[in-house]
């Protein structure tokens, strides 16, 4: 890390070693504008399933087996980073997090809130940028879940720089918080896509036509957007169901069509025989998301859901950012 890098690191003897909590929500990811760089893309953030991450005083690093290589990584970048020799003296608890590979970006809030935990642990700040590249090591395709740790809300990211910086926020809007999502996954278990596996099939993917990534772009701007000022559930979960269906046109090579595999596509075809609205696949799935105006009426279709689904959450939109406490 160079000295440009390091230039607002600071260290505050005010809440130095005082245990921290970091509780984020979850990020549903509407699409992409592109299949390969700077991609550009629409999500958004929920209550749940919420990370909940936990730094406390230790004589050595600590943490859990099953965070153990992920946390570690991220423990020498913040140890390089605040000057230290060894990893931090410090105890990382994993009090909740979303399901990893189901399309509720659980790896990004994760990383993020043990980076910060961490770093508030041992009264350190750095920029969200920072923070998510240069020490988490998240923002390499999607910045959503990154701008949606920090700020809430649904995220429109832009898609006009290098790969090497993250991607800005165009623009963020507040959606209303009694609108509800329900979240479903297909009962039978199916590839997931992640890591190295995700890396393979981002590299085997070409750029999308001129002609979808045009049609992306109006039904980003000219349609979901709008529409989501407007706080038009109607016209919102109408625009979000095309948006998404057609982003996904842009992996059809690899998942054989719009969503990822017969399961996931057969879900989504029982939901909107059914009346449902706003029906997508986030990310790679296996989630897919359904909106409803009220909880009264997501409550309704969770109570009939068929036997080859399962429900990972039904949550409303998140508005605020993270949340650090010291304890």
């Amino acid at each position: 890390m160079n000295d440009m890098q390091r230039s607002d690191h600071h260290l505050s003897s005010l809440f130095r070693n005082r245990p921290v909590r970091v509780s984020a929500g979850a990020r549903l990811h509407f699409g992409l504008l592109d299949s390969v760089e700077p991609f550009g893309g629409l999500g958004t953030m929920v209550d749940s399933p919420g990370t909940e991450v936990t730094a406390s005083e230790s004589d050595q690093f600590k943490c859990d087996e099953l965070h153990r290589g992920r946390f570690e990584e991220i423990a020498r970048r913040v140890a390089d980073y605040v000057g230290l020799g060894n990893l931090p003296a410090l105890k990382l608890d994993v009090q909740t997090e979303a399901e990893a590979h189901c399309g509720l970006g659980s790896g990004t809030q994760l990383a993020l809130a043990a980076t910060e935990a961490m770093l508030s642990f041992l009264g350190a700040q750095c920029t969200p940028i920072q923070m998510a590249r240069d020490l988490a090591g998240r923002g390499k395709r999607s910045a959503v879940g990154i701008h949606g740790y920090f700020n809430g809300g649904m995220i429109f990211e832009a898609s006009s720089i290098s790969s090497a910086e993250l991607n800005p926020i165009k623009e963020r809007v507040e959606l209303p918080t009694d609108w509800c999502v329900a979240v479903l996954k297909p009962s039978i278990e199916q590839g997931q896509v992640f890591g190295p596996g995700e890396v393979e099939k981002f590299s085997r993917l070409p750029a999308g036509s001129e002609e979808l990534r045009s049609t992306l772009d109006i039904l980003a701007q000219k349609k979901l957007l709008p529409a989501a000022r407007e706080h038009d559930f109607h016209a919102f979960s109408d625009a979000l169901q095309h948006y998404n269906r057609t982003s996904g046109l842009l992996f059809s090579s690899i998942q054989g069509g719009p969503y990822n595999g017969p399961e996931v596509s057969s879900l989504i075809d029982w939901l909107t025989q059914r009346g449902v609205v706003g029906v997508g696949q986030s990310s790679w799935g296996p989630g897919v998301f359904a909106w409803f105006e009220s909880q009264g009426h997501a409550e309704t279709l969770v109570e009939r859901l068929p036997s080859g689904a399962t429900l990972l959450t039904l949550t409303r939109i998140r508005v605020e950012p993270r949340k650090i406490e010291f304890l």
